[in-house]
This record gives C-alpha cells, structure tokens and sequence, in this order.
C-alpha cells in the first residue's frame, strides 16, 4: 500500500463500516459543498497535505462522518459525488465537477482582490471613485486597454499592491488594439501585465504583420 493510501486508510477507516480500502472508499461522497480559506494553511483530512487554500467535503453515506479534503484527492481515489441536481454521479463526473467548483473559487478570489484594490484606492485618492469599476468587474468582467494602464498607474502612485494578473484585459475589438497602438511604452508594458499569454500572442503577430510590410505598428508614442 503506497503512502497516500496508508494515510487514506488512517483517516477514514474509524469512520467507515467497511474493513477495506476500497469498500471504505465507496462508502464517501464529494456532497458539493467547498469552501475558500482565503488563505494557504489548510490540511487535506484524507492525505495529510499541508498548504491548502480551498476545502471540499465528503461525506460517508453510511456513518454521516465528514471530511474537509483537496481537490486532488477526490479525483485520486475515485470518489464518486452528488451533482447540483441532488444526484448521485460516478468518479468521472465529481472529479469534473470538482473542477468546476475549484475554478469558481479561483475566480471569486480574484475578484475579490480586485475589488478589494480599488476600494483601498477610493481610500487613499478621494478623486477616484470606485463604485462604476466595482460595477464593471461583475456585469463586464475585463477592463479595457486604457482602463488598465491608468489604474496599474494610480495603484503604484498610491502604493497598493495588486496582480497584474488579477485584471483581465479586453482585446476583442480594433478599438482595443487602437488603444494599444497610441500608448507610450510604460502604460504599454503595464497592460501587457495583465495580457494572457495569447493575448500576448496576438499582439505579437500584429506587430510582425506590420513589420512584414515595412511598416510600424505602434508609432513613435507607443
């Protein structure tokens, strides 16, 4: 028996009516429940692993017993679940909709930074008001090109940290890359900050397009 399966078999033995691993292990499922401990210091009920940042619970179905789990281990001991619609799914399924949960943690996280910088902004620079890009970050969810230079540049003047990454940048239409293209090179970089990798790409195949042309496609500002 492997380690993982050793510490497995320690947790949730005293709390399963089955004498075996295997039997034991399908008497647990993942009930949909998960929580977000807004910080990295919780420890997986089933494995021992340390540094966990999002709990999901399962639940023996025939003790009532319950353990706060990661991710990782519902998937790797095939544990089965009980989907949004109350019902009950195979292995397969709860390790796709533990997926699903996990990244609608990530992304509630997020938001949450991001909110939470531009209400310490508002603090901190009263001619900022933060209401219409709180508003933004729900009904549009990405900023546009100019929007995030000038906000990466009022949060570094007034010294409130934050993850490029965090803030997702719009680059769908020709007036997005327009704002790009007029930019000097410091609100430029700050917006490629925030890119996605293929965003990032993007850019980059403009600037080649135009190159293959004989031509600039920011021009001497950007």
């Amino acid at each position: 028996m492997s380690g993982w399966a050793e510490r497995a078999a320690a947790a949730i033995m005293p709390h399963s009516k089955s004498r075996t691993l295997a039997a034991a292990l399908n008497e647990w499922a993942y009930t949909g429940r998960f929580f977000d401990l807004e910080a990295t210091d919780g420890t997986c009920e089933l494995c021992g692993q340390e540094d966990l940042r999002y709990h999901f619970e399962i639940e023996n179905r025939e003790t009532a017993a319950s353990l706060l789990v990661g991710s990782e281990c519902i998937k790797r001991f095939d544990i089965g679940g009980i989907d949004e619609q109350g019902r009950r799914i195979d292995a397969a399924d709860t390790g796709r909709l533990v997926d699903k949960h996990r990244r609608g943690l990530v992304e509630d996280a997020r938001k949450r930074r991001v909110m939470t910088a531009l209400l310490k902004l508002e603090q901190k620079d009263r001619t900022f008001e933060a209401r219409s890009f709180l508003e933004f970050v729900d009904d549009k969810g990405a900023f546009t090109p100019k929007q995030v230079a000038m906000l990466f540049w009022r949060l570094g003047t007034a010294g409130i940290e934050y993850r490029p990454t965090d803030w997702k940048v719009r680059m769908r239409r020709d007036s997005d890359y327009a704002q790009l293209r007029t930019m000097k090179p410091a609100a430029f970089n700050r917006v490629m900050a925030a890119a996605t990798t293929a965003q990032r790409r993007r850019v980059a195949e403009i600037e080649a397009n135009f190159a293959r042309h004989g031509q600039q496609w920011r021009g001497p500002t950007g």
